[in-house]
C-alpha cells in the first residue's frame, strides 16, 4: 500500500485478514481516538463482549493493537505503533517537516537577533550613491535570517498539505476496504 510519500506499508496476511472485518476496521477507527476498555468499546460498538474479545484476539494477533494492564482495575486495549502507522502513515513526514521548520525558524531567529546586536558583521547601512551590489538591504545575517524566516513557513505549509493529504489517503484506504 502507498502511504502518499513513496515509503510503503507492508501488510502481511495476519493484517489482511484482521482489516476484512468492518466491525475490527470499526474498532481501530475507535481506538485511534482513545485507549477504551472492553466494557465502553462493547457498548460504543453494540458488541457482546465475548464478540468484542474475539475480534480484539485478532486484531492483536495481527500486531495491529496492544492490549495494556497497568496494574489498575481495568485493562485497555490501544493502537500498536503498526496500527498507527497503517492509518496515519503521513505522520512521520510531517514530523521531519516540523522539525525542518523549528530549525529553520531558530536559525532566522538567531540571525536576525545576531545582526541586530552586533555580533556578527551586518549589512552595511544603505548608501544611495553606493553601487547596486553594495545597496542590498537584505545582505548578510539579515538577509540569510528572512530567508531562513521564509523557508521556515514554507516548511510549515508543507507539513499542512501532507496532513491534508494523509487524511485523504486515510479516507481512500478506508473507501477501498468498504468502510466508510
Amino acid at each position: 500500500m502507498d502511504s502518499g510519500g513513496g515509503a510503503k506499508i507492508t501488510l502481511d496476511q495476519e493484517s489482511f485478514k484482521a482489516l476484512a472485518s468492518d466491525v475490527r476496521v470499526g474498532i481501530l477507527k475507535r481506538l485511534d481516538v482513545r485507549r477504551e476498555t472492553v466494557t465502553d468499546l462493547s457498548n460504543l460498538l453494540s458488541l457482546s463482549k465475548p464478540t468484542l474479545l474475539e475480534h480484539l484476539e485478532k486484531l492483536q494477533s495481527a500486531g495491529l493493537v496492544k492490549r495494556v494492564d497497568e496494574g489498575r482495575k481495568w485493562i485497555y486495549y490501544e493502537l500498536s505503533d503498526k496500527g498507527r502507522k497503517i492509518l496515519h502513515p503521513e505522520r512521520v513526514a510531517i514530523t521531519l517537516v516540523l522539525g525542518l521548520t523549528v530549525a529553520l525558524a531558530a536559525i532566522g531567529a538567531f540571525l536576525v537577533l545576531s545582526a541586530g546586536f552586533g555580533s556578527l558583521t551586518a549589512a552595511p547601512a544603505y548608501n544611495a550613491s553606493a553601487p547596486a551590489a553594495q545597496r542590498n538591504m537584505l545582505g548578510g545575517p539579515v538577509g540569510i535570517g528572512v530567508l531562513a524566516f521564509v523557508f521556515s513557513v514554507a516548511s510549515g505549509l508543507v507539513a499542512l498539505a501532507l496532513q491534508f493529504i494523509g487524511q485523504r489517503r486515510r479516507a481512500q484506504f478506508f473507501e477501498q476496504l468498504g468502510v466508510a
